[in-house]
């Protein structure tokens, strides 16, 4: 168990911010998915990664629905295999 919350970490909860390396310039920056813009330019030569920084989508294995921002909690088993509510679960895409 975490003693403090990571935003990037993405161990129990969805990661609030993604950190991206631009492939024009090789820098790296941390999108920030809860305010996704409809464009994420680089911080240092303005390439978009918005494309980059949207995470895939998965079937969560707590509650067998798609989650548009998992953890990693919900991408490994559960014990007991039952399906559960997931209170972390982002239901809607980025």
């Amino acid at each position: 168990m975490c003693w403090s919350c990571n935003p990037i970490c993405g161990g129990c909860r969805p990661p609030r911010k993604r950190p991206v390396k631009c492939p024009e310039c090789g820098a790296f920056n941390a999108v920030d998915l809860e305010h996704m813009a409809a464009s994420n330019p680089c911080t240092k030569c303005g390439f978009d990664l918005t494309e980059l920084a949207t995470p895939e989508s998965v079937t969560c294995t707590i509650c067998g629905e798609i989650c548009y921002n998992p953890c990693r909690k919900g991408r490994t088993e559960q014990p007991g295999g039952e399906s559960q509510p997931c209170n972390v679960r982002v239901s809607k895409p980025l």
